[in-house]
């Protein structure tokens, strides 16, 4: 009679909870993951034990932001384009240095974190598809130009996946042919969103004069903050743009730099999506009550 189970579950298998252990490195590659989790448990033990609590508002907002997938996304992006700056600066250094045997990891790392990201871009022209529409109903060009460019795009980066994979085949494009192509449209929306973002900053002052003449600190201090972020957009897509030149091949650079560019991008992409937690103000204590948490009698 066959056995219920193909393979032990508990020992005597290496895919087993508790393989035979064939030598010390074997050992060490078993057990490296409950060590890591018994490393994290000690700090958070340590935690309890200096603050007296489990809990930690740091450690919330860091979760909170890791589980946007827009915040994943661009920090695999920091890390892909980090990859980037890294084969440029050792494709600067002498074909012997020790540094080279690096090289292969570092490229596989990009271009699996660039597939990953690829593949979860699969629904985000969504939320722009009303946009256009209001764009065209309130014949706002601009809008609806830079809506049509990103739409495109991310319908043909669907595409170059279903290309890679062997789903399509197109007789005149290779799937590279096909992605170099695209990033053309993607840069086109840089310049697009750049000259959305002067048009608003142009409006947003007129409000701002507006704001400062009736002596509304509100309006004026939400003014000069939609200023400041239009404004770092605005780098942002100065560099988006240089980037894309370079990966679609419109224009060679050198990887060094434009993966730096790439990072300080996703960077400010990135920090759009960080939330802290805003602790409340204290409430003052009323004339002759006793501070929350003092004994009676203390």
């Amino acid at each position: 009679m066959a056995p219920f189970l193909s393979t032990p579950l508990v020992t005597g298998h290496n895919e087993a909870y508790l393989p035979i252990m064939k030598s010390s490195m074997h050992a060490l590659q078993v057990t490296s993951g409950p060590m890591i989790m018994a490393f994290f448990l000690g700090l958070q033990m340590l935690k309890k034990k200096l603050t007296d609590k489990h809990a930690s508002t740091f450690y919330s907002d860091v979760w909170k932001f890791f589980s946007k997938a827009e915040a994943r996304d661009k920090v695999g992006r920091i890390v892909q384009y980090g990859c980037r700056a890294l084969q440029g600066i050792l494709a600067h250094l002498p074909a012997d240095s020790a540094l080279q045997l690096c090289k292969p990891l570092v490229a596989e790392c990009q271009t699996t974190l660039a597939w990953a990201r690829r593949t979860h871009r699969w629904g985000k022209e969504m939320p722009h598809i009303p946009t256009l529409g209001k764009a065209i109903s309130n014949c706002d060009v601009l809008q609806a130009a830079q809506s049509m460019v990103l739409i495109t795009f991310l319908v043909q980066d669907h595409i170059y996946w279903l290309l890679k994979v062997g789903i399509l085949k197109f007789t005149n494009y290779t799937p590279i042919q096909w992605h170099r192509r695209n990033l053309r449209f993607i840069t086109l929306s840089h310049v697009l969103n750049f000259s959305l973002c002067i048009r608003e900053i142009m409006q947003v002052k007129k409000k701002l004069q507006d704001a400062e003449a009736k002596g509304n600190e509100d309006a004026v201090k939400k003014a000069k903050s939609t200023i400041y972020d239009n404004k770092r957009m605005m780098v942002r897509y100065v560099l988006t743009f240089i980037q894309m030149l370079h990966v679609s091949q419109v224009k060679q650079m050198d990887d060094w730099y434009i993966g730096i560019m790439g990072m300080i991008s996703s960077y400010i992409d990135a920090s759009k999506q960080w939330t802290p937690t805003v602790s409340a103000p204290p409430q003052p204590t009323p004339t002759g009550a006793m501070p929350p948490g003092q004994a009676i009698g203390a």
